[in-house]
């Protein structure tokens, strides 16, 4: 496996872990296998992950990845993952955002969704926002993909994505995860 990363990643020289250490440069970005660190107890990866790491896993499952998230890691994925996808969530840590697969993202909006919340505080939040932007930012929120929001409202999905884009600045999140977070708090 750190062969392939390696490859992909010639100039970064990613640090692959093997073993816990005290040793690590602050700046570094670890990629873990989840079978090393599945030898170690929650105290010990709690403190691994005050770091920046990716956990990779040859069978990816969402409550492992919930698990490994809630322990502080910073990215999950697939170790065989397509090479853009290991950029795109080396680039992630690298700027000290969170990685996760598209598909994870999707199911923890979902799981987010089905959570009790009250209706008056998201539209507390919202009411920054347009009445249009009220609309998408709830379907977002409900984990609606930019396609079926297209549908729903009758609108193109361009606009769906401008008016995405103006409701993460406006409410000061990054991505639809992160504004579902915002709405079911």
């Amino acid at each position: 496996m750190s062969h392939r990363w390696e490859n992909v990643f010639p100039l970064s020289n990613p640090s692959i872990l093997t073993e816990i250490s005290d040793n690590i440069d602050a700046d570094s970005i670890l990629f873990a296998y989840d079978m090393t660190l599945k030898q170690f107890q929650d105290d010990a990866i709690r403190n691994l992950f005050l770091h920046r790491v990716m956990v990779f896993s040859s069978t990816p499952d969402f409550s492992q990845a919930q698990y490994y998230l809630h322990l502080g890691a910073m990215g999950y994925g697939n170790a065989m993952m397509h090479e853009s996808h290991l950029h795109s969530a080396f680039q992630a840590l690298s700027e000290g955002n969170i990685w996760l697969h598209p598909d994870f993202i999707l199911m923890m909006v979902g799981q987010i969704r089905e959570q009790k919340t009250s209706q008056k505080n998201s539209l507390e939040i919202l009411s920054v926002l347009s009445q249009r932007e009220r609309e998408v930012a709830l379907l977002l929120g409900e984990g609606q993909t930019h396609q079926e929001i297209s549908n729903i409202l009758n609108i193109t999905i361009r606009t769906v994505k401008a008016h995405a884009t103006a409701i993460y600045q406006k409410l000061s999140v990054k991505d639809r995860l992160a504004l579902s977070l915002l709405l079911h708090s």
